[in-house]
């Protein structure tokens, strides 16, 4: 179970990768998978590619047929990847760039603020403000990704250094 929960976490996969992972693993053809569940290889194949999305329905027939314990598994990873798009989108809509005037430009030493690519590269802006931003800047990149995804960017941060500035921030 434990070795299915760690996918619960990663809100950017989509459920049809995270199957074809887990066909890999289990050295399992989307055909075997078609045989074992019922549902069209073809079907199979557009879950993988993203073509299509998984129903409630479909995903407890192949958690079923690979005996993940864990109910509705792929839909909750569905779930998971829609919200997580539709944060982006916000993001989009919301502007393209935060206030430039509150964002301490010695932050950024190696790179000319109007030439960062704010939504590209949100996981290294938040983490470089985070880690030698003061006060303002900080509230800036909040105001501008919001508070989920800017706690989810520093969740994926694995690098220890600054791990203190960070937390503190």
């Amino acid at each position: 179970m434990a070795m299915y929960e760690r996918f619960l976490k990663y809100h950017n996969l989509p459920s049809g990768a995270v199957l074809g992972h887990l066909l890999k693993r289990a050295h399992l053809t989307q055909r075997e998978l078609s045989e074992r569940t019922g549902i069209l290889p073809q079907r199979i194949n557009d879950f993988i590619v993203g073509r299509r999305r998984i129903s409630a329905d479909v995903s407890l027939k192949i958690e079923s047929a690979l005996s993940i314990d864990i109910e509705g598994f792929f839909y909750i990873i569905q779930c998971h990847h829609d919200v997580y798009n539709a944060m982006n989108d916000r993001i989009k809509e919301v502007a393209d760039t935060p206030d430039l005037s509150k964002i301490r430009k010695a932050i950024f030493w190696d790179t000319a603020l109007e030439s960062i690519d704010w939504r590209g590269n949100r996981r290294a802006v938040v983490q470089r403000v985070f880690e030698y931003g003061d006060e303002e800047s900080v509230g800036e990149i909040i105001r501008f990704y919001g508070k989920a995804v800017v706690e989810e960017c520093l969740a994926g941060i694995k690098d220890v250094r600054l791990k203190e500035r960070r937390d503190k921030n």
